[in-house]
């Protein structure tokens, strides 16, 4: 056990000095791409305020939140669909499922969408052009059909219970984005621990999600969206395995594309029926507080859940996010 806590110390600590490097090159340099790897995918992680990396009872949709997570599903199978509508008419998706392999750890595969939508293409007439093309000397833009524009990740899951306190999980995914005929793509790699310890309920989890090496797109080199997570949970009323409980997370992000920040997220069970959620991000400029909530119910023997989420922007428009996970 002194083993593993040593190697959980050690790697949280390489993590803390990685993640607040990467903030101290990147603040300075520009934006990175590939970004929608960062919003929030699940409707359970979105309103918790984005926390949940120490929640081992994340299901399918713990892969995309510390893939350490799903290898303490307890059923065999887990599927998890997830479907968000995003500001100014764009919309996100994502599907997981996870296998537990007895002797072997769980094994999971994920796909994770963001759709911007058709847009309108346009070509500029200079001045001289203007007659003999649109016959119209105030309409100088013609328009010349729609494009699409997009962006995926899909990607292989593997977690290990290496203890009964120590877990260690890791993803591996294919991203691309595209605008028309022009697209990026690249290889990432998340890594998450879970460790829990030995004090109560408390919990440790830690996140580095998206490292990888720069791409390019056209004739411009864009770093990668990476970020590292902190974070503690535990229950001061009940506990994960009580049908009624009260869990806390903390959780304290370090982007490389933009200054640290914490989140704070609060999950209530209720009579292992509903569950209710709520949590707030500080260090935004212009997000704060989300809620949600959640319905536990077995259909045809199975363990279905349904959630919902609900995030506040100051100016933009909030967001709704449905997600249906299961066990099989």
């Amino acid at each position: 056990m002194k083993k593993y806590r040593n190697i959980l110390i050690i790697g949280l600590l390489a993590l803390s000095v990685m993640g607040t490097s990467f903030a101290e090159e990147f603040q300075k340099t520009g934006t990175t791409g590939f970004v929608f790897l960062n919003l929030p995918v699940s409707s359970r992680y979105a309103a918790m305020g984005e926390t949940g990396i120490s929640m081992p009872n994340g299901q399918a949709d713990g892969l995309f939140i510390n893939p350490a997570l799903i290898a303490h599903t307890n059923a065999p199978n887990a599927f998890s669909a997830t479907f968000g509508d995003w500001y100014l008419d764009t919309e996100h998706h994502s599907a997981s499922y996870i296998r537990h392999i007895p002797l072997v750890g769980s094994v999971g595969v994920f796909a994770n969408i963001f759709d911007y939508g058709d847009m309108q293409r346009t070509r500029f007439f200079a001045q001289d052009e203007v007659d003999a093309f649109t016959g119209d000397e105030n309409n100088i833009y013609l328009n010349t059909g729609t494009f699409n524009a997009g962006a995926f990740a899909v990607g292989l899951s593997y977690a290990r219970q290496m203890t009964d306190k120590f877990t260690f999980g890791a993803n591996v995914k294919y991203v691309r984005e595209h605008i028309a005929e022009y697209y990026a793509q690249n290889v990432l790699v998340d890594m998450g621990f879970f460790y829990q310890t030995e004090f109560s309920s408390l919990r440790i989890g830690a996140f580095l999600k998206n490292f990888g090496l720069e791409t390019q797109y056209v004739n411009e080199k864009f770093k990668m969206p990476q970020q590292m997570t902190l974070g503690i949970s535990f229950e001061p009323i009940g506990s994960l395995e009580d049908p009624t409980y009260v869990s806390v997370n903390v959780e304290a992000v370090h982007p490389n594309d933009m200054s640290e920040h914490i989140n704070f997220g609060v999950e209530s069970r209720i009579a292992n029926l509903i569950v209710l959620r709520g949590g707030y991000k500080f260090g935004y400029e212009f997000e704060d507080f989300t809620i949600g909530i959640g319905v536990h119910f077995i259909f045809k023997g199975r363990n279905l859940n349904l959630d919902v989420s609900y995030m506040h922007h100051d100016y933009l428009e909030s967001t709704l996010r449905y997600t249906l996970s299961m066990e099989l």
